[in-house]
């Protein structure tokens, strides 16, 4: 344990009692003087704060003597800071998590800029309340109040990295977000195409130049699967002869696989689509498999032409056996 006074110009230290640095010539004045604590813990790694008078710098001395010790010989270990924590669960998160990259988004705009630097044990439900008023009170990159259901995915995240850092033993206190209670919400879509609407969709996509990607709205149109199951469909999977589909576990939103049987509107999509095989995936570009980030202004381009402002996600809300009887 050493306190030396700190030289603001020059960074060097020197001993308590100088009155001028020996490197820079600064003076050491009784208004101008701070103090640099140094202590040896006991991984071999010297830790040292700058305060500004001796009597602080005491105080800190025996702080920074007790821990060391606390360290050395009962292991007790300060709370790690959440960002150091969030990193590593972050490089679990890319190797175990699909969705990695949702959760990356949200520490980086709703909870990084409040909770950063603090530490576990330091964070109250207060300061997690913070995080989702702060949301609730101003716009997303569109322009668009927060929806319920986006707070209480950050909030979801924010309790996922305290319970993570327990079970892993980083970090040993409570997690304050348990006493937080989630947002409720009503998340059921209510987007609708009328009879008139949904006629037009299929006028345009019989009239579209490029067929590999209007073959992926009618296989939604026809079957009420997700856009991220059907790019992933694989041709391993179809079953022409038998007119089974598989969609495995791993691609599915409850992580549950199926096997579906295969209706007509849905065989001739197939059969239509291995004409244009060109890799292992079902639907493809004309350059492979499609990028879900590729295929959305794909998307785009084709609702704007029938003049729609529903989402592709809202497509699944029409199984075949109500097209067949909706667009006589």
């Amino acid at each position: 344990m050493t306190i030396n006074l700190h030289c603001p110009e020059c960074k060097s230290g020197a001993k308590i009692g100088t009155k001028e640095c020996k490197k820079c010539n600064h003076k050491f004045t009784p208004g101008n003087r701070k103090y640099r604590v140094t202590v040896k813990l006991s991984t071999g790694k010297r830790k040292s704060k700058i305060v500004e008078s001796l009597e602080l710098a005491k105080k800190v001395e025996a702080k920074l003597k007790t821990e060391s010790i606390e360290l050395e010989h009962f292991n007790i270990q300060k709370a790690p800071s959440l960002s150091d924590v969030w990193d590593k669960y972050l490089a679990w998160a890319k190797i175990n998590k699909r969705s990695w990259t949702e959760d990356q988004t949200r520490w980086r705009y709703h909870i990084e800029p409040h909770l950063k630097n603090m530490k576990m044990d330091k964070v109250t439900p207060l300061d997690i309340e913070v995080v989702l008023d702060k949301m609730r009170g101003s716009d997303n990159r569109i322009g668009k109040p927060y929806a319920p259901q986006t707070v209480k995915h950050v909030l979801i995240l924010q309790k996922r990295i305290f319970n993570w850092a327990i079970r892993r033993d980083l970090y040993t206190g409570l997690n304050p977000c348990l006493k937080i209670k989630a947002p409720k919400f009503d998340n059921r879509v209510s987007n609708t195409l009328s009879k008139a609407e949904l006629k037009n969709l299929l006028s345009v996509l019989d009239s579209w130049e490029n067929q590999r990607g209007t073959l992926i709205v009618r296989f939604a149109l026809y079957t009420g699967k997700r856009r991220g199951e059907i790019l992933s469909l694989k041709w391993e999977d179809i079953d022409l002869e038998n007119r089974l589909m598989t969609f495995h576990g791993m691609n599915t939103k409850n992580g549950k696989g199926q096997t579906l049987p295969i209706g007509q509107k849905t065989h001739d999509v197939l059969l239509m689509a291995k004409e244009l095989k060109n890799c292992d995936r079902v639907f493809s570009s004309q350059y492979g498999a499609y990028n879900p980030k590729g295929y959305d202004k794909v998307w785009r381009r084709i609702r704007k032409k029938a003049g729609l402002t529903i989402r592709f996600h809202d497509l699944r809300h029409y199984v075949e056996s109500d097209i067949m009887g909706s667009v006589a």
